[in-house]
């Protein structure tokens, strides 16, 4: 019965830590840092699914945005709403786990945000307007790919840091 009690209660205090630290809605920020406006809020101003991503980077803006530009290639141009260079890139995205081909849903901004002159916030916010069962659907969808959005930012942070030693 102890041992029972005891997994009970750790279920319940990695539940309350994994909300009180912004999962899923946040990953890598700040509750203060994932409140500021970014680009594309206001296409999507009645959004009830919004996720936000970041991780800070040893490295200019301007060697984050060439990384990025190189790991990323938009698989339709008509889905791209925005370019700033070294700034945003705003897109329109379908829904997580939606089938190929779904229509976009959603708007997803990857904003790079100064922290100094050599270190970068970037910043991926994703917005979607669903209700229902597709509510549900989209919270797990977004839920899901948490930890593969964490392993690509880091991924992304450690391709801006390993070009700055390797200059």
């Amino acid at each position: 019965m102890r041992l029972r009690t005891l997994a009970c209660l750790s279920l319940i205090g990695g539940a309350c830590a994994l909300a009180a630290s912004g999962f899923p809605r946040r990953i890598g920020l700040t509750a203060s840092q994932a409140d500021v406006s970014l680009p594309g809020d206001l296409l999507l101003p009645g959004a009830n699914v919004v996720v936000d991503r970041g991780v800070a980077i040893d490295a200019p803006a301007s060697v984050v945005w060439d990384v990025l530009g190189r790991a990323f290639e938009p698989e339709d141009e008509s889905t791209i709403v925005d370019v700033e260079e070294e700034d945003h890139v705003l897109m329109r995205v379908a829904a997580p786990g939606a089938p190929a081909g779904a229509p976009a849903s959603g708007t997803c901004v990857i904003a790079l945000l100064p922290l100094s002159p050599s270190r970068t916030l970037l910043h991926i916010r994703e917005r979607h307007e669903a209700s229902g069962r597709e509510l549900a659907l989209v919270w797990a969808g977004v839920t899901a790919e948490s930890l593969s959005s964490l392993s690509m930012l880091r991924d992304i942070r450690e391709t801006c840091v390993g070009g700055l030693a390797d200059a």
